[in-house]
């Protein structure tokens, strides 16, 4: 209805400029008036196209209104103020999307993506020297529920996983498994402190000696040892990793070995290409901005001339020996993701890293030409709690409760949906006991049971025997409660709160949406009684009910969670 209403609106803006050459582009949007009596919708219209008219906006508001033609279900509109354009709907004139709704089903509120924009979301990216901890979970679950949202409002999203098994940490974790694997020989072995802790590198120490006895290991020098294990340590917590996400719901398209990268000779070619191109020169760096180093030494360094780009320091792509740096390798990541047509990269990063995010903007806008590539999302961490009280350290990790640990206690749905209640930029704090209580405190309990509770009311009628009719017979203007008006706005404002939602990378919006309209059926379904009215109302009741059911469940679906039929 609403699109239907600024499709009208826009053609008589557009009738009223046709004669006007060169004029510009004045689109029509509209919103809802903050008081009830205004009506349901308003343009301000007429303030933007004043100037253009050479009128006063209240004439030009007057001329709108000679001039357009309203879909039926308007009953009547008026002047407010200045210029304000005000649309009074019929009673029941926005019902009709209830029919929409159970039409579209799953579809509603989606946009066609079969020929959309190309978008790479790299996400979690965690060090595969170790499980997940929730703050992993968090960027996790809000990168799975971001590339559902974009895949729905008409983006192709390939979901990518960079996995960090080249450097200095590669080199420690195999190091902590061989210390492992001598102790299991009953080797007296002393544990350094850079160590990896945690019962986990016992456990893979264990997998891999299940595979390769200990003799085999030892007799090898100690660079091929370190790099065989840190192999298989890496592909071991990898499939930790995967497990752990599979218990969550998310899969990914694509993992990416940034071994691959310095194995292929793409690091050394991305840099003999900036040295072509003349943005390679050795020189020295100033000591690090807000430290105090008294004994910082320049070093001569090959520098990429990033602040030519934006940045607000060069930035070296290689170490004294020669090796490349690790920002030499995330710009050949990134250069490679673009080369395999990624015009358009989104990036979600923990927010110790936003300091990172100038740099490598401004070695793709060198390399590319595209300013603000990567767009990058920064998550804050989550502070577990239990009834209050931060949580412990686990003794598998060492030093940080599991993700696995979490889901395992409080489920899935749980942990996506709670998630994905706060703003990325906000420190969430998670209880695991509210996580687990079935009363209306606990979000992810209060949105599936609204769910519940409908297909509870659907089946008790089919028990009646009560038939549902066909959608388009059902008389949905006989839906005038103020409750029933309210909860079918909600229900019609779902495809703007995707598109809003999907514009400003912020799937928090759909959790808030859903414990809305959950407050909203609750309401409803207070205040109205549904089986054993009259018949066309009963209908019409019921079809509010259906409709609302599909828009949750659709809703959830973006988030990863289930929509129980019972609880």
């Amino acid at each position: 209805m609403k699109q239907a209403l600024e499709m009208a609106l826009q053609c008589a803006v557009e009738t009223l400029l046709q004669d006007i050459p060169d004029a510009k582009q004045v689109l029509v949007k509209l919103s809802r008036p903050k008081i009830k009596e205004h009506g349901d919708y308003a343009a301000n219209v007429a303030m933007p196209l004043a100037g253009v008219l050479k009128k006063s906006p209240r004439q030009v508001a007057e001329l709108l209104l000679q001039t357009v033609q309203w879909p039926e279900q308007v009953e009547k509109t008026d002047i407010a103020g200045p210029g304000f354009i005000n649309i009074k709907l019929q009673a029941g004139g926005e019902a009709d999307v209830l029919k929409t709704i159970l039409s579209q089903g799953v579809a509603y509120g989606c946009v066609d993506n079969s020929q959309g924009e190309p978008v790479n979301l790299e996400f979690v990216s965690a060090n595969p020297t170790g499980p997940m901890h929730v703050g992993h979970g968090r960027g996790a679950v809000v990168g799975d529920a971001l590339a559902n949202l974009l895949n729905a409002r008409g983006y192709q999203v390939h979901k990518e996983y960079y996995i960090n098994d080249a450097g200095t940490q590669i080199g420690v974790l195999a190091n902590s498994v061989w210390l492992r694997m001598q102790e299991l020989q009953g080797i007296n072995i002393s544990f350094p402190d850079s160590a990896y802790p945690g019962d986990y590198i016992i456990e893979i120490a264990k997998e891999i000696l299940a595979d390769k006895d200990f003799d085999s290991f030892k007799a090898m020098d100690e660079v091929s040892r370190i790099n065989e294990i840190g192999v298989l340590a890496v592909s071991a917590n990898m499939a930790m990793i995967r497990s752990d996400l599979h218990d969550i719901g998310i899969t990914f398209d694509q993992y990416f070995s940034e071994k691959t990268l310095h194995e292929s000779g793409k690091v050394e070619q991305l840099i003999q290409t900036l040295e072509n191109d003349g943005l390679i020169y050795t020189g020295t760096l100033p000591p690090p901005k807000g430290k105090e180093v008294s004994d910082y030494k320049p070093m001569q360094q090959r520098l990429f001339r990033t602040t030519d780009f934006g940045d607000d320091v060069d930035r070296p792509l290689q170490k004294q020996d020669g090796t490349a740096t690790y920002f030499a390798a995330d710009i050949a990541y990134h250069d490679d993701k673009y080369h395999r047509g990624f015009k358009h990269m989104i990036d979600i990063w923990g927010a110790d890293h936003g300091g990172y995010i100038t740099r490598v903007q401004s070695a793709m806008k060198a390399l590319t030409g595209i300013e603000k590539q990567p767009e990058v999302l920064l998550v804050q961490m989550v502070n577990l709690t239990r009834d209050g009280v931060p949580f412990k350290m686990s003794k598998r990790a060492g030093t940080f409760v599991t993700l696995s640990e979490v889901v395992e206690e409080v489920g899935k749905d749980a942990v996506r949906f709670n998630f994905m209640t706060r703003r990325i930029e906000s420190q969430f704090d998670f209880d695991l006991e509210a996580a687990k209580q079935k009363d209306a405190e606990n979000p992810v309990y209060y949105v599936q049971y609204a769910h519940a509770r409908i297909c509870a009311v659907l089946r008790k009628a089919e028990e009646e025997g009560v038939s549902l009719q066909d959608a388009e017979a059902v008389n949905a203007s006989l839906l005038s409660s103020d409750e029933a008006q309210k909860l079918i706005k909600m229900l019609l404002s779902y495809p703007e709160m995707l598109d809003t939602a999907a514009q400003r990378r912020e799937p928090y919006r759909i959790a808030t949406y859903i414990m809305q309209l959950a407050a909203a059926f609750h309401s409803f379904y207070h205040h109205n009684r549904v089986i054993g009215v009259e018949e066309a109302l009963m209908q019409a009741r019921l079809l509010l009910l259906r409709a609302t059911a599909q828009v949750i469940k659709n809703a959830l679906g973006l988030l990863g969670v289930s929509a129980p039929k019972a609880m």
